[in-house]
């Protein structure tokens, strides 16, 4: 597995999502560019670009922060871990979006639109309309968070019970079991061959390895559907989770000594 680096305003929303408090200064940043051969030119670019579209705003001269209409979403990037502790044991049953009829001139609302719904695994079943399982605590809960992470005015978000057998399996076919599994295994092994290397490198390369392999395995783990056990076995997921933790846990360590230093 080979990731990398990101545009420089990804670059910057990764680096304000690591920091524990959520704000960093111009030199932080322009340090951490240099160590993924990002310019300080290109940085200051894409943080003028950021406070544009209002996911940052400058906390006080010189620092900056996420902007409280991004909040929503920053918090769902930094809280990914807490993206599964919401899964609870499967009835059956199942939660749908009835999409709002939306103009497919409104692109910008569209893809916010499908973004919430690919960030809670939902899958389209028929043309308006997304399905998933009823896994992740309920439909309130469900009905709370999607607005905020971009689902579209007018949408509906409703519960879903008593599929026939037929429906069903069309349902659950809606989803590439298999595929994940073999994903599950990549990211594995990629995690525990970067985590035995990261002992021999100096600190910037340690630095540099860290955030693209950890923000590109986070970024698997905030897209998966977290589909219930029944469905996919629940041990490879897991797995995978507690070494996504203890890895992003060893990469902000060694972001820590980096950027104490600019």
């Amino acid at each position: 597995m080979t990731p990398v680096v990101p545009p420089a305003t990804d670059l910057v929303l990764d680096l304000l999502a690591g920091d524990e408090g959520g704000r960093l200064s111009v030199q932080a940043l322009c340090r951490a560019g240099a160590i993924l051969g990002v310019g300080e030119g290109q940085l200051r670019v894409a943080l003028t670009r950021l406070v544009q579209q209002q996911k940052l705003r400058k906390a006080e001269r010189g620092l900056y922060g996420f902007h409280p209409a991004y909040q929503p979403l920053a918090e769902d990037v930094v809280r990914w871990l807490d993206r599964v502790s919401w899964m609870t044991p499967w009835a059956g049953d199942w939660i749908a979006v009835v999409d709002p009829r939306l103009p497919t001139t409104e692109r910008t609302r569209l893809r916010r639109h499908q973004r919430a719904l690919d960030l809670r695994g939902f899958r389209a079943w028929r043309p308006g309309f997304h399905v998933r399982p009823d896994n992740l605590g309920g439909v309130e809960p469900m009905r709370a968070q999607l607005p905020g992470l971009g689902l579209a005015e007018g949408a509906e978000v409703i519960g879903v019970r008593r599929l026939d057998l037929v429906q069903q399996q069309a349902v659950q076919a809606l989803w590439d079991v298999d595929g994940l599994k073999r994903n599950y295994a990549r990211l594995t092994a990629a995690l525990e061959a970067s985590g035995r290397a990261l002992d021999g490198m100096n600190l910037e390369a340690a630095a540099r390895e860290s955030l693209l392999l950890g923000r590109a395995v986070i970024a698997e783990i905030m897209h998966d559907p977290l589909l219930p056990p029944d469905l996919t076995g629940e041990a490879d997921f897991q797995r995978l989770v507690a070494l996504t933790k203890a890895y992003q846990a060893r990469g902000r360590a060694i972001w820590r000594q980096v950027l104490d230093g600019a």
